[in-house]
């Protein structure tokens, strides 16, 4: 019988050892695009930051957690997902010409980009924010083709 616990206990402890060696591989393969999407969680925080402030100054609105956790981290999760595959993509089929996960973090953090100075403008009724928000919508399109469109809520 003791024998057979000591084995039981080695097979959950190599397996243990197996499990932490493939996330690990997991994570140095992955290692390379990790500026870019710590870039595009920061742009992430300061968009939920600036998106709170003109919710209190537009309606007096308290935080509320619900609202990150149903809005913006279904967002995140899917920007992270979309940088990993097209990171993969990039690697699997040794494509060197253009990186597209550069070109897809681009846009991401373009798209969040453009949202925190919408965001700003309205706060601050700043008129160099319009001119800074079409400055990036307009180089955001430049680079990936895909045009960034206004909100009509706060046209």
């Amino acid at each position: 019988m003791k024998m057979m616990v000591y084995n039981i206990y080695n097979w959950f402890f190599d397996l243990y050892k197996f499990v932490i060696g493939g996330l690990m591989s997991l994570f140095t393969y992955m290692l390379p695009m990790r500026d870019m999407v710590l870039f595009v969680t920061f742009c992430f925080i300061v968009d939920v930051v600036i998106g709170y402030a003109k919710a209190w100054k537009m309606k007096r609105e308290k935080f509320k957690a619900k609202i990150i956790w149903e809005k913006t981290m279904p967002r995140w999760l899917f920007s992270v997902i979309i940088l990993s595959l097209l990171f993969l993509w990039d690697k699997v089929h040794h494509q060197d010409f253009v990186s597209t996960y550069y070109v897809g973090g681009y846009f991401l953090s373009g798209t969040v980009i453009a949202s925190i100075i919408e965001n700003a403008l309205i706060i601050t009724r700043w008129r160099v924010f319009e001119s800074l928000y079409s400055f990036v919508t307009k180089k955001v399109a430049k680079e990936t083709g895909e045009e960034i469109k206004r909100k009509k809520e706060n046209l």
